[in-house]
């Protein structure tokens, strides 16, 4: 009884994130294509965790679609506002990279996106992040796959920032 209650907490939460934060979805309707792939990786030891408020270190490799170098960020994600509790976390999220006009080699990923997530794990994890748009809308990320590991879970208005990095 106590995992089902769980779980439609947490389906409840998805819900809620959702519908709080439609701005998350503000790039579904336009002509977008996918330009390559976002690989992102939490860095151990980096986060802080303030219940509402949490954030961790990233560290995150673009692969281009187009036959072009592969370029590389820095940066920290989290909850901005929202529910955080977690202990051992660690991420690691790919993202499809979708964009209306683009130029590889030039690290236009970098700056602030944002959007809604909610999640939990207890070694395994489970939760559904809408997709998160660059606060100008030029750019947007799709989550495709997430690998979480630890026990927590989370929920709320989701950030990213990304500045350009070195190999």
């Amino acid at each position: 009884m106590n995992r089902w209650l769980a779980g439609l907490s947490l389906v409840a939460l998805i819900s809620l994130t959702a519908w709080l934060f439609p701005a998350a979805n503000a790039l579904a309707d336009t002509a977008l294509q996918r330009v390559g792939t976002l690989n992102c990786k939490t860095i151990p030891h980096s986060g802080l965790n303030l219940l509402i408020h949490s954030t961790k270190g990233v560290r995150c490799t673009f692969t281009p679609s187009a036959n072009s170098p592969v370029e590389h960020y820095k940066g920290e994600t989290g909850i901005g506002f929202g529910l955080d509790v977690n202990i051992n976390h660690s991420d690691s999220t790919s993202y499809a990279v979708l964009a209306k006009h683009f130029k590889a080699g030039t690290h236009q990923l970098a700056g602030k996106y944002e959007g809604a997530a909610a999640g939990g794990s207890f070694g395994l994890a489970v939760g559904d992040s809408a997709p998160i748009s660059k606060t100008d809308h030029s750019i947007s990320l799709q989550p495709v796959t997430a690998k979480t590991g630890g026990i927590g879970v989370a929920a709320g208005f989701t950030y990213l920032y990304l500045q350009a990095d070195s190999p």
